[in-house]
């Protein structure tokens, strides 16, 4: 992979941190075969998209949002990449069974409102033996979970003095995380004990050889899963 087109990559998602771009370009070498057909299940502005298409990989993406759709057209413009994009709901696909070698994901599943019917549209797109790569968290669950709630503000408090704590860190758009904080209440996802609950449905759906990597101390914040269709 160019180097260059990396380097571009983490400026134009704005990560500060070039290691987290290498991170998930050495688990997508050591998890995916070269130039398979992957899935970006609910791209969002296309960091995956776009790093995968760098890698030689063919790659087909969706979203909810058109919005978000035209914003990935433009970053695999700026890079002379290509993928084939489409609006589409992640809980109700709409390819073929058995299309795709893999289908990753990245912060999508939190938000949704079924959840469990994303993971069995996902099992039913993969051929045989394909793989799901996932990174999503308990974002939200300190509304429904005193201990959660607790490591959130501990979390706060120690990055104080960088822009006052990890949303100001990343909010480069200026979003107004009190109304991201309003919907976040109502949504399902944030109920639920993750990724436990993530491993129980990935199991019951069909997959197996089932890997958890977590992040976060002493409570799962993030995590990412690698999984194989049975």
């Amino acid at each position: 992979m160019d180097r260059r087109i990396l380097l571009d990559i983490i400026l134009r998602f704005r990560y500060n941190d070039y290691r987290f771009a290498l991170q998930w370009e050495n688990i997508f070498k050591n998890s995916l075969k070269t130039g398979c057909h992957v899935l970006d299940d609910g791209c969002g502005a296309g960091f995956f998209t776009t790093l995968l298409a760098s890698m030689g990989f063919q790659v087909t993406a969706v979203d909810y949002s058109t919005k978000m759709l035209e914003e990935v057209r433009r970053n695999l413009e700026t890079e002379g990449l290509k993928a084939e994009l489409h609006q589409m709901d992640v809980q109700s696909l709409e390819f073929a069974d058995n299309s795709f070698d893999a289908v990753v994901s990245r912060n999508v599943f939190w938000n949704l409102e079924h959840a469990d019917k994303a993971y069995e549209e996902a099992y039913r797109v993969l051929k045989k033996d394909g793989i799901l790569i996932l990174e999503d968290g308990n974002y939200y669950r300190r509304f429904f979970s005193d201990k959660y709630q607790k490591a959130y503000d501990e979390f706060q408090r120690g990055h104080e003095k960088e822009e006052q704590g990890c949303h100001a860190r990343h909010n480069k758009e200026n979003v107004d995380f009190s109304i991201m904080d309003e919907i976040a209440k109502k949504l399902p996802m944030s109920q639920v004990d993750r990724p436990d609950w993530d491993f129980n449905k990935l199991v019951e759906t069909g997959f197996h050889k089932i890997q958890v990597e977590i992040a976060g101390s002493p409570l799962p914040m993030s995590f990412c899963i690698v999984a194989q269709k049975g």
